[in-house]
């Protein structure tokens, strides 16, 4: 099966100007996950998309092949947008995939192995499964969160707990927030952002990157760090200096 990976990587960046490219420890962001896609040895291709010329330079140097990502998807958009544009025009060039994955620039930690695992879970998954994508237990409970309605009321997010049925004060029909204990909630994970691997099919006629038969790999918190502010930036050079010393 052809297989490739695409690493969205545009210029602009809000809340770490020139983020992709930001020296990490003395090496460009977008390094670290060009390395981690060549080192799983299982693409065919390894592609950035992107708009921005310095990223080009940068990930050709790498060793990677780049992609001149069109004007109006430099901005920020969907995902599933991108990465179709892309797949769409190399099948013009006459190469068609048939499993790509999509891997974010933000995600320094991530191993070469959890690439290949996901890689491989969707091949030998092939009938049953349309893609394969990484992640985690959450740390906040959706159960406990809200929007600001009618001039700031905190107005609960989820219904799913069916308060009516369940509790002893006969409550009406509702949504409620109740404090109880979180491992007695059900377990819960997010897609982190790490690795997402997906059939041609699925992106090209649905649009979509996680399909309704998607595959979870569950990784620990560590490799799933996501890097999109300054304070993460920091922790994550905190990080590294700390690997050093072990």
């Amino acid at each position: 099966m052809k297989s490739i990976a695409i690493i969205p990587a545009r210029g602009g960046s809000v809340r770490i100007p020139k983020k992709n490219i930001k020296p990490l420890n003395g090496i460009p962001l977008i390094e670290y996950t060009i390395k981690q896609a060549l080192d799983s040895d299982c693409f065919d291709r390894i592609i950035v998309s992107t708009e921005n010329s310095e990223i080009m330079l940068i990930s050709k140097l790498a060793g990677a092949e780049v992609y001149h990502r069109p004007k109006p998807l430099a901005e920020d958009v969907e995902s599933e947008l991108v990465v179709k544009d892309l797949v769409e025009t190399l099948e013009k060039e006459g190469y068609s995939p048939d499993i790509v994955t999509m891997l974010q620039p933000t995600s320094p930690f991530r191993k070469f192995e959890t690439i290949r695992k996901c890689v491989d879970e969707l091949i030998n998954n092939w009938e049953t499964k349309d893609s394969v994508i990484t992640i985690s237990p959450i740390s906040q409970r959706p159960e406990w969160m809200g929007d600001l309605q009618n001039n700031d009321l905190f107005y609960p997010y989820t219904d799913t707990w069916g308060y009516e049925s369940k509790s002893i004060y006969n409550l009406p029909k509702a949504r409620y927030i109740k404090l109880v204990a979180s491992q007695d909630l059900p377990k819960l994970y997010n897609q982190n952002g790490c690795t997402y691997t997906f059939k041609r099919d699925l992106i090209i006629n649905k649009g979509l990157i996680i399909g309704p038969r998607t595959k979870g790999i569950i990784i620990d918190e560590y490799e799933a760090f996501d890097l999109d502010t300054e304070l993460e930036w920091k922790v994550a050079e905190e990080i590294i200096k700390e690997r050093k010393k072990i």
